[in-house]
């Protein structure tokens, strides 16, 4: 392993393993979306917008390159402030998806001696079509020191 590497990446997995916290994602967007749409002057509607507004407010975009290779397909990001552990990746039926959450947390004294904490959350997440089948089994990801995600996954072979 080289030395730019963390000891251990996020692995690749199959099925419904993102379906529950991006449910809870989906569900903050729907209320933040909600909130834009109660301060919204009366009679002037725009789900549509209501809702990008609030995605756009609560994820961080994430560009995820895709590069084909004669037996393999990579796929790149840079996910900087986020750990293996807070990275889930799926592929699913020709679909890529990539999501994490990081939260931080931030702890202030107060001028009357009292401590406050808060907490920060990042989201991101990224889904693409694959040009060709891969092989799940043989799959897997690293995030780098830097924050570059690598995702090598071999296509089936004919």
């Amino acid at each position: 392993m080289s030395g730019n590497q963390s000891d251990a990446g996020p692995t690749v997995a199959l099925g419904k393993s993102l379906s529950d916290v991006f449910n809870q994602v989906q569900s903050q967007i729907r209320e933040r979306a909600y909130q834009i749409f109660l301060d919204r002057d009366p009679g002037v509607a725009d789900p549509t917008a209501d809702w990008l507004s609030a995605e756009s407010e609560l994820l961080k975009p994430v560009e995820l390159q895709l590069k084909e290779q004669k037996k393999n397909i990579v796929a790149e990001c840079s996910l900087k402030g986020f750990s293996p552990k807070d990275i889930e990746i799926e592929v699913e039926d020709r679909k890529l998806r990539v999501f994490g959450c990081h939260v931080e947390s931030h702890t202030d004294d107060t001028e009357d001696g009292r401590t406050e904490s808060s907490e920060k959350r990042s989201y991101f997440f990224q889904s693409t079509t694959l040009p060709a089948a891969v092989d799940v089994q043989k799959s897997h990801a690293k995030l780098f020191k830097n924050g570059k995600l690598k995702v090598t996954l071999p296509k089936v072979e004919d």
